[in-house]
């Protein structure tokens, strides 16, 4: 039996699905083994055409006059990292996940979409990003996102370094949604990054379902900033006796987990809000309000191999199904289950994990292929 390279038939099954949801909205393929080259080259070698070509890189996707709003970027995966992009218009950037070889039933193609920045500029106001996976290259300012627009979505990514928050787009940002992401802890950096004094921070930043092996120190040089809602996070960041691993202002923080053992949380909420979290220790969120104190933390998790999938809740623990909605805390927890941490941070489309053939054409039924396939939330 032979295995298929599904890139086509994964963009045509991505577009059969988003399309009845965003009306006339198109669905463009990027993949950095194209020959696109704008002119004379349509990187026909992936199928593209001059009406409907195959990207060799973001930028050159959100520059093409037919990429229009509300229309969506397929970055297909490949062993090669794509350049930073720079997004000024509405659009939802798909990659196919990370990790994709540690989980099951993830893909045909193992391969992920490598990007070294994203930059959420002026123009591209309610725009997604999802299963991408944010890398360091070569250079220093790679491995972050940048949110300098209003109503920007990370969602379900791998960041390297960063969220970074740049006020060359002008502070007011209403929203930010920073959800269900993987922050490794491959470099020692924040999980959210400021390094403008003067930058006026969201009204409402939501910060939930991640996975975070870094710290969460949200603030200027005058205190503390608000996250508005701060839920069922795993956080593993570094064991640091010297700085907080958490530190900013909610008005709701529950659900969570915090792993280091001597990790200091200086939280700032009115009673009540800091609730059913678990730590290892009494001085982080106490026991008052279903919180937990934990000293085995790691006896909470199932383990095994999968970077993420390590952080599943174990049947039986001390976090299994006794969340405040009475799911598991953590991030796989949530009575939505759409809402929950996704292993490998699939986009929630139809995903084709394996195709085989026989290799043999018959003159009468012509080439049979058998696919499986499951649906993500």
């Amino acid at each position: 039996m032979k295995k298929l390279n599904l890139l086509s038939i994964l963009a045509i099954v991505v577009f059969l699905l988003l399309n009845p949801i965003t009306g006339n909205s198109k669905i463009w393929r990027v993949n950095n083994g194209s020959n696109f080259n704008g002119t004379s080259l349509w990187g026909d070698n992936f199928g593209g055409h001059p009406a409907y070509p195959v990207f060799k890189q973001i930028n050159q996707a959100v520059a093409w006059n037919s990429v229009a709003n509300s229309d969506t970027l397929h970055i297909e995966g490949s062993q090669f990292n794509y350049a930073a992009g720079t997004i000024t218009k509405k659009l939802m950037i798909i990659g196919p996940g990370f990790f994709l070889g540690d989980n099951p039933q993830t893909s045909n193609d193992l391969s992920d979409a490598k990007v070294t920045r994203l930059n959420f500029n002026a123009g591209s106001e309610g725009s997604f990003a999802i299963g991408v996976n944010i890398v360091v290259g070569t250079n220093t300012a790679d491995g972050y996102i940048q949110i300098a627009a209003d109503n920007i979505t990370i969602q379900r990514c791998k960041i390297d370094r960063s969220v970074y928050f740049s006020v060359s787009g002008g502070s007011g940002i209403q929203l930010a949604t920073i959800v269900q992401n993987y922050f490794p802890d491959t470099y020692v950096t924040n999980a959210l990054l400021v390094t403008n004094t003067f930058y006026v921070p969201p009204v409402v930043l939501i910060f939930n379902h991640n996975i975070c092996k870094k710290t969460l120190v949200w603030q200027n040089s005058n205190g503390p900033w608000e996250i508005t809602q701060c839920k069922n996070n795993i956080f593993d960041g570094s064991d640091n006796l010297a700085t907080p691993n958490l530190r900013f202002t909610t008005t709701d923080f529950s659900n969570n987990i915090l792993m280091p053992v001597n990790a200091i949380a200086e939280i700032t909420a009115a009673p009540g809000v800091i609730a059913y979290n678990v730590g290892t220790q009494g001085t982080q969120f106490g026991t008052a309000n279903n919180n937990l104190v934990v000293p085995d933390i790691t006896s909470l998790f199932v383990k095994g191999t999968s970077k993420d999938g390590y952080y599943q809740i174990e049947s039986g623990s001390q976090a299994f199904q006794n969340g405040s909605d009475g799911t598991d805390r953590g991030s796989f927890g949530g009575a939505i289950r759409s809402s929950r941490y996704t292993l490998s941070g699939l986009a929630p489309v139809p995903v084709v994990y394996e195709a085989t053939t026989p290799g043999v054409v018959s003159p009468t039924t012509g080439l049979t292929v058998t696919i499986k396939a499951r649906t993500v939330e």
